[in-house]
């Protein structure tokens, strides 16, 4: 191996190179962001510059041959601080607990970490897609406008995503220098600044609409982006919303010291200038069935989410007041506007929150600015659980009491009257292990006042009554050889569970182009269960562009007409089943008029049975006549239909179907 340079005290990253594996495939000189690389044409291998590396490691999570490493630092400046807004005083305080860049020195500052990856793994972890390296470019330049379009081409969220997504799982996440071992370029507050300073744009529409209508369930973000990409088309949109207020977990999820309302409200707005008839109250499957919308609209699609909670499973349940987090946070967030108290949780109340997940922390923190003591519960390990590092932080430094490896084991009544919860202790090796309970004697935390459930939830089933569906659709298994462009990104190299990730949501994003049942579509948790405000976006997106697609190739009008024709014919079975029925499965009759024949025949051998036999055998007979007959009927009857079927009307209705 020939060793460039190579020591623990470098000042500049320091380039080895393995010159015998090294097969000059370029793969590592085609995503260098510097033009560190270049290819030796004499010995067609690598040929590297140090003094244009910058120690970010592209090559060597990308090289297919492990022929090459860098030694020494990263050349990067390091991450803009951006402290986190104190909430003091804490009590009703309904400010935002993150802020975000505040002028464009800071913002530029950020941006000039990027080093516009040829081919950016931040990217792939967006499930929307966001062109980063573009918008970032723009920021650079210093023209907002032209960040705010690059990311208007893949999302209608920037100002909501940038505030709710884990960017340390999605783009941050993939970020070069994160793979790298150090602080990735900060994308949310980046593209937090670009939509925090520019307006909502109209949604583009066309000149003239088209013929298609469209009904979307749900008023959550996959049911806004499907309706934002089916307006910008032309067509007619419908959006029916249970509540009595939309906006769906943007509104009643999460709170306004995370999202603000009027931030989250400002997508809605759009639509319903650009035309959208929103309909609120009304839960399809329930107050209206899915087959009205069908007779109505060319398709639909259904963004309803997941908003079923999971139940408590412990003993004694009865015995204390139990909520599930989303009645908690509506009738909290309320209270917190008003600046009133609850009447079941007054100030210095004892509030036990089952779960550490966001949906949790959101929990745990509204009720310490409502003056309750916080205690929170989960039993997955601190380094596996589903939360946020920041909103974790923030809880706990809000004074939220968190106690991982815990499961709640069951309530039990105290002596003086107030309620304990028993808590065991948990162990878990890895993220894909369910954690172990410990057997060892369980801890009583108490008095509580209140219980919050917050461990998930499900997907309702009642929009899908009549339909030949269900929901949510199973994941699909990831494959078992990579896809080679991913691998060639050097991803997977960096962080597996990330890679992971990507190829989950590539499937699931695959399988919303689908529809469910004929002109049915399904998006966001609706399709996968608990999922990101992001993915669902992106899904909505997705979900709405087949069915323009389907719309546009003549699949949905000729579905419509089929299904038209289907409810005209009579509810009967095809003749060709009823006859294969009828000769596959032997009657009851041919069966006992064969046995009754057998009896008689083995009794008439003999000179004694004679007499006892001919009646057996007699009977058996006519039975077995009597089912001959039935078969003549039936073929008869068999034939009658299929001359009713080769009739001109229904050869043509058939023609007609089977025409693409």
């Amino acid at each position: 191996m020939a060793v460039i340079h190579q020591g623990p005290e470098l000042a500049h990253p320091a380039i080895r190179l393995n010159r015998e594996r090294c097969a000059g495939c370029q793969e590592c000189i085609v995503r260098c962001p510097t033009g560190a690389l270049q290819l030796d044409r004499a010995d067609w291998i690598c040929s590297p510059d140090e003094d244009l590396c910058v120690g970010c490691r592209q090559c060597e999570r990308t090289c297919p041959y492990s022929a090459i490493a860098i030694d020494g630092p990263m050349l990067v400046a390091p991450a803009v601080e951006v402290p986190t807004w104190a909430t003091e005083p804490l009590r009703y305080s309904t400010q935002e607990a993150r802020r975000g860049f505040t002028d464009w020195e800071e913002a530029a500052a950020e941006a000039s970490r990027c080093l516009q990856c040829p081919d950016p793994t931040c990217v792939l972890g967006c499930p929307a897609h966001n062109d980063i390296p573009g918008f970032i470019r723009a920021l650079r330049e210093g023209d907002l406008a032209a960040a705010h379009s690059t990311l208007r081409k893949t999302t209608i969220f920037p100002d909501i995503c940038s505030r709710v997504c884990d960017q340390s799982i999605q783009c941050e996440g993939a970020c070069s220098w994160n793979l790298a071992g150090g602080a990735p370029v900060q994308i949310g507050l980046l593209e937090r600044f670009v939509a925090d300073q520019h307006p909502v744009p109209p949604v583009s529409q066309p000149d003239q609409t088209v013929a298609l209508s469209v009904a979307v369930v749900g008023a959550g973000p996959a049911g806004m982006s499907a309706a934002w990409e089916l307006l910008a088309a032309g067509a007619q949109v419908v959006m029916y919303e249970r509540d009595p207020q939309p906006l769906g977990v943007l509104r009643w999820g999460i709170p306004d010291f995370t999202l603000p309302e009027k931030i989250a409200r400002r997508p809605l707005q759009a639509l319903q200038a650009a035309g959208l008839q929103l309909v609120t109250g009304v839960e399809i499957g329930r107050d209206r069935p899915l087959g009205d919308l069908l007779a109505a609209h060319d398709a639909v699609i259904l963004a309803h989410g997941a908003t079923l909670p999971s139940a408590l499973r412990a003993e004694g349940t009865e015995s204390v007041p139990i909520e599930d987090a989303t009645a908690f946070l509506t009738r909290a967030k309320e209270a917190l506007v008003r600046r009133t108290d609850l009447t079941d949780l007054p100030p210095g109340s004892r509030l036990l929150v089952v779960g550490a997940g966001n949906t949790a922390m959101d929990v745990a923190r509204t009720a310490r600015r409502l003056g309750a003591t916080v205690f929170a519960v989960e039993w997955m390990d601190r380094r596996f659980a589903k939360v946020r590092r920041d909103e974790l932080e923030q809880a706990e430094r809000e004074g939220v009491e968190i106690r991982f490896n815990t499961a709640v084991e069951r309530f039990s009544t105290q002596t003086d009257g107030g309620v304990a919860a028993e808590l065991r202790r948990t162990r878990q090796r890895s993220a894909k292990v369910r954690p172990a309970v410990l057997p060892e004697p369980p801890e009583a935390l108490g008095p509580i006042d209140l219980v919050v459930v917050a461990t998930g939830y499900r997907v309702d089933a009642t929009p899908l009554r009549g339909l030949n569906a269900s929901l949510p659709l199973p994941g699909a298994p990831r494959p078992v050889f990579r896809d080679r462009r991913l691998q060639a990104t050097g991803l997977p190299s960096g962080s597996e569970s990330m890679a992971c990730l990507v190829e989950d949501r590539a499937a699931a994003l695959a399988r919303v182009q689908v529809p469910i049942s004929g002109r049915v579509f399904a998006a966001g948790d609706a399709l996968t269960g608990p999922a990101t405000v992001v993915t669902a976006m992106a899904q909505g997106k997705a979900a709405a562009r087949s069915a323009v697609s389907a719309w546009e190739q003549g699949n949905l009008r000729r579905s419509r007409a089929a299904e038209q024709r289907m409810a005209a014919l009579p509810v009967t079975a095809p003749p060709s089943t009823r006859a294969v029925a009828k000769v596959a499965q032997p009657s009851a009759l041919r069966m006992t008029g064969l046995a009754l024949v057998i009896f008689g025949g083995v009794s008439c051998l003999s000179v004694v049975g004679l007499v006892w036999g001919v009646l057996p055998l007699l009977t058996g007979a006519f039975l077995l006549l009597l089912d001959v007959l039935g078969i003549w009927v039936n073929r008869m009857v068999e034939g009658i239909l299929n001359l009713v079927e080769e009739t001109p009307e229904i050869r043509s209705a058939v023609r007609r179907e089977q025409t693409p």
